[in-house]
């Protein structure tokens, strides 16, 4: 019963990283695409709002994972570090989340900043030039969040327990 709440937990964490990827990912394009100032601080304010679901989403993956990581190997000989395709996941989602932490709000942080200073009239003559460039920076951390998310989802559906002869 507990190992099932615990998958079932597991199992909404994974959905609230999608959930944060994907909108993180389509507001940012919305972003890119809005030409009114205005409308992109607040597409900015929401994008940040949005991030703010990931560090929860994130504790909900470590905690119910050991979870499942304990539930699975409980009684038996095995160790969870013997199975390649674990310890590829859990490296994956290691880098995600570093990634995430690090380099998301960084880049957010540098391009509200801006909009800011665009909005107030106070920025920069280069100012166009330094958006597109931290939009493209933005645009190449999604992408990775992505490549990053999908090789985690590869790894859980494919991995030795299911199916005996990969990794």
């Amino acid at each position: 019963m507990i190992a099932s709440l615990n998958f079932f937990f597991h199992t909404v964490g994974v959905g609230l990283i999608f959930a944060v990827v994907t909108a993180g990912w389509l507001l940012n394009r919305k972003l890119e695409t809005e030409q009114n100032i205005a409308q992109k601080l607040y597409l900015a304010g929401i994008l940040r709002t949005i991030g703010l679901f990931s560090p929860v989403a994130s504790l909900l993956l470590l905690i119910t994972g050991i979870g499942n990581i304990h539930f699975r190997y409980l009684g038996s000989t095995l160790s969870w570090y013997s199975e390649g395709w674990l310890v590829a996941k859990i490296m994956s989602l290691a880098v995600m989340l570093v990634n995430g932490t690090v380099l998301g709000p960084m880049l957010s942080r540098n391009r509200s900043a801006l909009l800011r200073e665009m909005a107030e009239h106070k920025a920069p003559e280069n100012a166009e030039s330094m958006l597109n460039t931290l939009g493209r920076q933005i645009l190449q951390f999604n992408l990775v969040q992505w490549i990053l998310l999908l090789a985690i989802l590869l790894l859980s559906t494919s991995g030795t327990g299911k199916h005996p002869a990969l990794f």
